[in-house]
Parts: structure tokens; sequence; C-alpha cells
């Protein structure tokens, strides 16, 4: 289930709170998604903090055999013993300088499907795959583009939404009984109702609002504890005890309130919902 998705349903989670860290009070355009439907594919253009779910979209349903796997993973703690169980090859690059440190991996295979599937299966909410696929066979419509880096900035609240098609991730899958019911569970869970087997053409904007943000409290012995987690800490590591948490980790964990306003064109016809909102609880 996406993060978005989360919020829809009540239950935001460590990823929906992830996501939420770049957003300070006030109003903000989330990820968009246009997605075209065939008979035989569904292409999609999205904005980032969609591209995982459309990575996942892709191996539901990709044809067996090898796949090209292009782009950079990126991640904001020292994983490297987990990725390195892998059966694909990844040479990691740590960030230099006094900030909190990034790993970087650059990726171009060609690797078995399975492969890759282990690959997303070690996703956490502090881990992107700004990752390219396509099978090696060639075989159409089966193809996903994402950009290798974080864009500098993204359309602003207010901004003509019809301006400008999201960008960070485009691409195209093959209209299969799974693949459709992923999609439409992932970016469509409350107005899925609305599509129908002659639906073509759908648009989807997530609007945030910040209310308020509450930072953790350096006494709370679950803010601790979690901090412990992040850091990966047992009651065996020296420090373990006496825990500072950094700045990072206090806006990391910090509780958002707000909401989420959705705006969907389904073929013309708009549809509109509203969500409140409270991570990290």
């Amino acid at each position: 289930m996406s993060w978005i998705a989360k919020i829809i349903e009540g239950s935001p989670d460590e990823h929906s709170a992830a996501r939420l860290v770049k957003y300070g009070i006030g109003e903000h355009t989330g990820p968009r998604i246009k997605l075209t439907l065939s008979k035989t594919s569904i292409k999609f253009k999205a904005d980032l903090d969609n591209e995982k779910d459309t990575l996942r979209a892709y191996l539901k349903g990709a044809p067996e055999g090898s796949h090209k796997i292009k782009g950079m993973i990126i991640t904001y703690s020292d994983r490297r013993d987990e990725f390195g169980k892998l059966m694909m090859p990844l040479e990691w690059k740590k960030s230099k300088g006094k900030g909190p440190p990034v790993f970087k991996s650059k990726v171009n295979e060609t690797a078995p499907l399975n492969d890759i599937k282990a690959l997303l299966d070690l996703d956490d909410p502090n881990t992107f795959y700004l990752l390219s696929l396509n099978p090696a066979s060639g075989e159409k419509p089966w193809k996903v583009t994402t950009k290798s880096s974080f864009p500098k900035g993204g359309p602003s609240a207010g901004e003509d939404e019809e301006e400008k098609d999201p960008v960070f991730t485009k691409g195209a899958l093959g209209r299969t009984p799974e693949v459709l019911e992923y999609v439409l569970s992932t970016f469509l869970p409350d107005f899925r109702e609305y599509v129908t087997p002659k639906t073509k053409k759908i648009s989807i904007w997530n609007n945030l609002t910040i209310k308020d943000i509450v930072p953790p409290k350096d006494e709370d012995p679950d803010f601790i504890q979690r901090v412990r987690e992040l850091r990966g800490l047992t009651p065996d590591d020296p420090g373990y005890e006496k825990v500072k948490p950094t700045f990072a980790e206090k806006r990391k964990l910090a509780k958002k309130i707000g909401t989420l306003v959705r705006v969907v064109n389904i073929d013309g016809l708009e549809y509109r919902e509203k969500y409140s909102f409270a991570t990290n609880s």
C-alpha cells in the first residue's frame, strides 16, 4: 500500500512520515500522477514519491527473464550489509562532510526479474530507488524511465495544474488484471469505483496542508527508543543508555498534523475528497 493510501485509510505509517519530512507549515502540491489506459497498456507520468509504486507495478506483471536496470539507489542510513546479501553487485559511496551520511550506489545491470524484486524488497522509509527498467528482450509495452537525481523544485500550491505534466518517472505497463488491480488500489483506492472498462485518462493531484508541527521531547522515552531503532543500536552498544538525539532525528520524528485534498479527473469528470492526518502519533 502506498504512503498516500495509508493517509487515505487513516493510518499513516513511517513511510508516510518520511515523505512528509520535507514539507513545512503551509500548503504544498504533493506528488501527481497521470494515467492513460488502453486495451493493452497503462501509460503513466508521475512526480517524485510515486517512483517506488510505479516500479512495483512494473514488477507485478513484467515478463520473465532478464531486465535492464539502470539508475541510482540513495539511502540515508548505512545499509551496505543488507544490500550486500543480494545477488546483484552494488558498490556504495558515502557522502563526506558534517551532515548526516548519505549512501549512493549507481546501478547498470542486466538481471533476472527475481533479483530486481529482491532489491525492492529491501525498501525502507529512507531509501530511494531512482531506477529505470525494461525487458532485455525489448518486449513491449514494458518500460519505466526514472530520473537518477532528485528534482531541484516542484509545482507550487495554486500553480496551474494543467501547465506541466509530471516527468520524474514515466513509462508503460502491460494491462494485465494483476497490474490494473495494483495500479487502482495504489493510486485510486478512494475513487476506483468511477473507473470503468472504458476509462481512458486519469489525472491525480494530492494537495497537502501542514497545519502544525510538534517536535518530540528529549525526555520522552518512546522518542529515545525510536532514535535507538533508527541508529540500529542494541543494549550491548556503547551509548545505548545515553542517547542524544540530533536535529535531523528530531525533524524526522516530529509529529505533523494536516490535511490531504485529493483532486481526481477521470475522463473529464472531477472528484474531490479531503482527509485529515497526524504522523508519528
